[in-house]
C-alpha cells in the first residue's frame, strides 16, 4: 500500500509540473503577442494558474516522504525537496544546491553504471544504490530516474525520486540470513529426522527381533518348565506359591489351582514349614541358598536338593523367590544311616555315651566328641544328627588331619574363581554344603591356628567369606567337633586357641574305648559282619566260634572299633564265607595258655561289678581249659571244688563247650 501511495504522489507531482509548463507556455505567448484587454485577462489568468501550479508543485514536492531531486544533464542539483535534504543529512537545501548527485555516490563504480542507465533517453529506471551522507555514513537507496528532454528530444536534465531502503535491506538481509539459517536448520533437522527415522526403523527391527527372541525364550522356558523332572516354583514376598510346574503338581498330588496361594506350612506341616520359612526369609534378604532337606510328601519322607534364589524387579528390589528342588531320595538311600539301639549294648560306658548323645540331639548346641582314634566318633556324630531336628538336612564330615593346611580354608569355606592358582571356578565349602544340616569336623586338633581364628569368627557370627571373596555368606549348619587329642594340653602348649576350645566345649561326650566295653563286642561283631556280608554279597552272615569270640573279647584292641572291623573283614576273606575261627582272625597277642583281662577305670560301674566281671572271665577260662571238669578247673584255679561251685552259682556261670 505504501508503494501505491508513493506512486500516486509522484504522478500528481508530474501532472502539476506539466500544468505549470503549459501555463508558462501560454504566458510566454501572450507576452510576445501583446494585445487586447481580453488577451491581458488571459495573461493574468495564465500567471495565476502558473503561480497556483508552482505552489501546488512545491507543496507536493515538500510533502513527499521520498527524496526528490531535479538535476541538469551533468547531474548538478537544480531543485531538491526537504525529504532529500534529510536523506543526505544536510541542514538546508543550500548545502545541497550547487552540488552534483555524483558527489553522493558511495561506490565509484556507480558513476559508470549510472551513465549507462541515463543514456537511455526517455526511460525511467529503478535501481538500488549505496548513498553516502554528509557525515560519511552510508545508506541504501532505491532510485527512480526520469529523463527530461527539450522540444527537440535532447536530454536537458533528470528528475529522480530516492527512497531510503536501508531498514528494508537490513530486514531483507536479516530475513535472508534467517531464511538461510532456517534452511540450514531444516536441512539439519531433516538429516536428524532421517537419521532418527533410520534409527527408529533399526530399533523397530531390533525390537521385533527381541520380541521374537523373547517369544522363543518364553517357549523354551515353558518347555523346560513343563517337562523338567525337578520341582520348579515361584513364591511372592509373603512366601505363598504363585507358580508351580507340572512335575511338582504331580509329586504333591494337588492341582495347580489348589497349590497356588498355599504356604510350606500348608503343604508340609508346621515343623518343616518353620524351617523352610527361615530359609526363605534369608533368600528375601538377598542370599542364594542351596541345601538338602527331607520333608513329608503324601505320607512319604522324600529328600530334596533345594536351590532358592531371590527374584528382583527392574529397580533391584527382591519381589519373590524362585526355587528348584530335585528329588534325591534314591541317592540319599544309598548312604549309610547310623541307627544305634542303646538297649542292645550291655556295656554301661557305651550306654552312658548314647544317652548323652540323645540328650544333645534334642538341642542345637555345639558338641565336642573326644576319645581315641577308631572308637566311632563319626558314627556317634551321625547318630546325633539322625535324632535331631536337622535329620532332614545333609550330614557332612571333614577330616582336618587329611587335608593340606593351605587347602583347609578352601575346603571349609570355599573359594572364588582366581583366588589362587588352579581356582578356575567357584567352589562351595563344607559349611555351605551342610546348610540346614550338620557338619562334623573330625580331628579338629589338627586345624591350623590361622584357620582356628576364622572358625571362631564363624561360630560367633554364623557367616564367613570365601577365599578370594568379599561378600559375607550366612549359613545355618550345626557343628560337631571330634578329636583324639587332649585339647586342654594342646591349649597349654599353644597349639590350640583357648577361646576356640571354650567355644567348642559346650557339650562334651567321651566315646569309650573298645577295651572299656568288651561286653559289647558280640553285638558289634554281629553288626559289622552283617554289614560286611551285604557289601561282599555273601549269601548269609557267617557264625563266629566261641573260641574266636573269646579271643576277640580278650584282645586289647589298640585300634578300637576300626581295628575290629578290619580283623573281621580279613576273617571273612580267609573263611570264604564260612564260620570264623581263631585261625581266620590272625590276632597277635599272648600265648594260648595265657589269658589277660583288660579293664578301664569304672565309668558308671562299681568296683564290685568290675571284680565280678574279672572273676567270671577266669571261671569260664578254667572250665574251658578243663574241658568242663569242675575238679580240674578247681585245681587250675587253686581252690577247692566246693569253692568253685559256690562262685559259679553266685556269678551264674555255666560251662558251654567250644564247638
Amino acid at each position: 500500500m505504501d508503494h501505491v501511495s508513493d506512486d500516486m504522489h509522484a504522478l500528481r507531482l508530474r501532472n502539476a509540473e506539466l500544468e505549470a509548463l503549459v501555463a508558462q507556455y501560454e504566458l510566454e505567448l501572450l507576452t510576445l503577442a501583446g494585445g487586447s484587454e481580453e488577451e491581458m485577462r488571459r495573461l493574468e489568468r495564465a500567471e495565476r494558474i502558473l503561480r497556483e501550479n508552482e505552489e501546488k508543485y512545491r507543496a507536493l514536492l515538500d510533502d513527499s516522504r521520498d527524496g526528490i531531486v531535479i538535476t541538469t544533464r551533468d547531474g548538478e542539483f537544480v531543485d531538491v525537496n526537504l525529504a532529500f535534504v534529510d536523506l543526505v543529512g544536510c541542514a538546508s537545501k543550500n548545502e545541497v544546491l550547487g552540488k552534483k548527485i555524483q558527489d553522493f555516490y558511495a561506490n565509484p563504480g556507480d558513476r559508470r553504471r549510472m551513465r549507462v542507465l541515463l543514456d537511455k533517453r526517455g526511460a525511467t529506471t529503478d535501481y538500488e544504490m549505496a548513498f553516502r551522507r554528509i557525515d560519511g555514513s552510508k545508506i541504501d537507496t532505491l532510485h527512480t530516474i526520469s529523463v527530461k528532454t527539450d522540444a527537440n528530444g535532447e536530454i536537458i536534465g533528470y528528475q529522480g525520486i530516492m527512497r531510503d531502503i536501508t531498514d528494508r535491506k537490513r530486514a531483507d538481509e536479516e530475513l535472508r540470513k534467517a531464511r538461510d539459517e532456517l534452511e540450514i536448520r531444516v536441512s539439519e533437522r531433516t538429516a536428524e529426522l532421517a537419521k532418527a527415522n533410520t534409527k527408529l526403523r533399526s530399533e523397530i527391527a531390533e525390537r521385533a527381533r527381541a520380541q521374537m527372541a523373547l517369544k522363543q525364550s518364553e517357549e523354551r522356558f515353558r518347555a523346560i518348565f513343563e517337562t523338567a523332572r525337578d520341582c520348579i516354583f515361584i513364591k511372592d514376598r509373603s512366601l505363598r506359591y504363585t507358580l508351580v510346574n507340572p512335575y511338582m503338581e504331580n509329586l504333591l498330588g494337588k492341582p495347580v489351582s489348589q497349590v497356588i496361594g498355599m504356604t510350606d506350612e500348608d503343604l508340609f506341616g508346621r515343623s518343616v514349614g518353620a524351617h523352610l520359612r527361615e530359609v526363605d526369609s534369608r533368600v528375601l534378604d538377598g542370599d542364594i541358598i542351596e541345601e538338602e532337606h527331607t520333608r513329608p510328601v503324601r505320607d512319604t519322607e522324600l529328600t530334596f536338593l533345594d536351590i532358592r534364589s531371590p527374584m528382583r524387579d527392574s529397580t533391584g528390589h527382591v519381589v519373590g523367590i524362585c526355587g528348584i528342588s530335585r528329588n534325591i531320595t534314591e541317592r540319599k538311600a544309598t548312604q549309610p544311616v547310623v541307627r544305634y539301639k542303646p538297649d542292645h549294648y550291655p556295656a554301661i560306658a557305651m550306654r552312658s555315651a548314647l544317652e548323652a548323645a540323645m540328650l544333645a540331639a534334642r538341642t542345637d548346641s555345639i558338641i565336642l566328641l573326644t576319645g581315641e582314634s577308631g572308637t566311632g566318633k563319626d558314627r556317634l556324630a551321625g547318630y546325633v544328627h539322625n535324632n535331631s531336628s536337622r535329620a532332614g538336612g545333609p550330614f557332612y564330615t571333614m577330616n582336618c588331619a587329611a587335608i593340606a593346611p593351605d587347602l583347609a580354608e578352601s575346603e571349609l569355606f570355599g573359594h572364588e574363581p582366581g583366588a589362587f592358582t588352579g581356582a578356575n571356578r567357584r567352589k562351595r565349602g563344607r559349611f555351605e554344603l551342610a546348610e540346614g544340616g550338620t557338619l562334623l569336623l573330625n580331628e579338629i586338633g589338627e586345624l591350623p591356628l590361622p584357620l582356628q581364628a576364622k572358625l571362631l569368627t564363624f561360630l560367633d557370627t554364623r557367616s564367613f567369606t570365601r577365599v578370594g571373596g568379599e561378600n559375607r555368606i550366612r549359613v545355618n549348619a550345626r557343628l560337631i567337633a571330634a578329636t583324639n587329642r587332649d585339647l586342654e594340653k594342646e591349649v597349654s602348649e599353644n597349639r590350640f586357641r583357648q577361646d576356640l576350645f571354650y567355644r567348642l566345649n559346650v557339650f562334651s561326650i567321651r566315646v569309650p574305648r573298645l577295651r572299656d566295653r568288651t561286653d559289647d563286642i558280640p553285638v558289634l561283631v554281629r553288626e559289622i559282619l552283617t554289614q560286611l556280608s551285604s557289601e561282599m554279597q555273601l549269601p548269609s552272615v557267617p557264625d563266629v566260634g566261641s573260641s574266636a569270640m573269646r579271643r576277640l573279647k580278650e584282645y586289647s584292641w589298640p585300634g578300637n572299633v576300626r581295628e575290629l572291623r578290619n580283623v573281621l573283614e580279613r576273617g571273612l576273606i580267609l573263611s570264604r564265607g564260612g564260620p570264623l575261627t581263631l585261625d581266620h582272625l590272625g590276632l597277635v597277642g599272648k600265648a594260648k595258655d595265657e589269658r589277660s583281662v583288660t579293664v578301664g577305670f569304672p565309668q558308671g560301674r562299681s568296683l564290685i561289678e568290675l571284680l565280678e566281671e574279672i572273676e567270671r572271665t577266669f571261671l569260664e577260662e578254667a572250665l574251658e581249659r578243663a574241658g568242663g571238669t569242675k575238679q580240674e578247673a578247681a585245681r587250675l584255679l587253686g581252690v577247692s571244688r566246693y569253692v568253685l561251685k559256690r562262685h559259679m552259682r553266685k556269678l551264674g556261670v555255666r560251662y558251654r563247650p567250644t564247638p
